[in-house]
């Protein structure tokens, strides 16, 4: 039985009425929401105090995304720890040794953190003490293949999905960790699935961008960009965006795959875009921030800066965050583009995240907490 083009069901077994009270227990995941629109429904900063604190995690970089819970912000590093940092005191809550390069932050729910690693482990952590409650091995890992977990999970009826480096996703009981189901792919995957509805969102390195029904465990519709999509689309309004290494932006009906529209940036787009307020924002490599209209492709203003840029733009209340390849993370008008305001760190900026009020941001091996 095939799922679509090139997917193949590996485990066929699947369980009904999993769901339960699992379908209303809180889950707080990266990038906004299941959505991935990246927009923060939190207080701007319009004013720039200064800085709040800033923790250095002792290894040479901090791997993005992070986030913020139960008042503490979540991160991993490269070295293989995972850090609980106390959100407005910037002092260690705990850390945990993974061994390998960790997935930027976890997706919590039901009080519980999912944190995968590159050594192909998706850990299930107590947020509060650090404490290993469960772990699941990638098959790619237990094969001496790359099952490295590069991006957080998605945690939806009753169940727990990821990406891996082994050209899978897999769907695990969000309990036991026991997989529900597992598709395969043409070419690895390195992405946190977006969610709208019982329909999730994938992206590959070949270019293809999926559409699964959940229920059925089908392939609803493939999209192909010329080159690599590293990251599942946002979606918005019946959208899905995104965002190729062939220097394109894309926009496709979220229920069919149809094209919509596509704009061609000036260089390779390698992060996700945010959506709000009928604007899409994306960055390239080397530093050139673009916000078109939602609907059209239109370009509304852009942004341009120096150096090689490894940040995404998010978006709270008007303003638009977003780190330059100048080593400053930068404030800018959601509507104009104009900066409100910019501040300087030690190295590249990664991706920001906010909360309560403060912006949050790593560079280097060091986080960063803006007032």
């Amino acid at each position: 039985m095939k799922l679509g083009t090139r997917y193949i069901p590996v485990i066929v077994a699947f369980f009904l009425g999993i769901g339960g009270s699992a379908a209303v227990a809180q889950m707080v995941t990266y990038n906004g929401g299941v959505t991935h629109t990246g927009y923060y429904d939190e207080p701007p900063l319009h004013e720039l105090k200064g800085l709040k604190w800033k923790y250095d995690t002792g290894a040479d970089l901090v791997t993005s995304p992070l986030l913020a819970y139960g008042g503490c912000l979540f991160f991993g590093d490269g070295a293989g720890w995972f850090h609980a940092v106390d959100i407005q005191s910037g002092k260690e809550r705990w850390r945990f040794n993974a061994g390998q390069t960790v997935a930027g932050c976890p997706t919590v729910f039901n009080d519980k953190a999912y944190w995968g690693c590159g050594a192909g482990i998706l850990y299930v952590l107590d947020p509060r003490s650090g404490k290993e409650l469960r772990r699941f091995q990638t098959d790619g890992r237990l094969e001496n293949r790359d099952g490295a977990i590069c991006f957080p999970p998605l945690v939806h009826d009753g169940m727990v999905f990821f990406t891996s480096h082994d050209h899978s996703l897999y769907a695990l009981d969000v309990d036991s960790l026991e997989i529900k189901f597992k598709l395969q792919t043409e070419n690895s995957m390195c992405c946190s699935p977006s969610r709208c509805g019982n329909v999730i969102y994938l992206a590959n390195a070949s270019g293809y961008v999926s559409a699964i029904d959940v229920s059925a465990r089908a392939v609803i519709w493939r999209f192909k960009a010329a080159k690599n999509v590293y990251h599942a689309p946002a979606i918005a309004d019946g959208i899905a965006y995104f965002c190729s290494q062939d220097h394109f932006a894309y926009a496709v009906d979220a229920t069919t795959g149809k094209e919509i529209w596509r704009f061609e940036a000036d260089g390779v787009i390698s992060k996700e875009p945010a959506i709000h307020n009928g604007c899409v924002y994306f960055t390239t490599l080397f530093s050139h921030l673009y916000a078109l209209d939602a609907k059209s492709g239109r370009l509304i203003w852009d942004v341009r800066k120096e150096g090689k840029a490894y940040s995404k733009a998010i978006v709270a209340g008007d303003v638009v965050y977003w780190g330059g390849g100048d080593h400053h993370l930068y404030a800018l008008s959601a509507s104009s583009g104009k900066m409100l305001w910019r501040f300087e760190a030690d190295a590249a900026v990664n991706y920001p995240s906010c909360h309560g009020g403060m912006v949050f941001f790593g560079s280097g091996g060091s986080v960063y907490a803006l007032e």
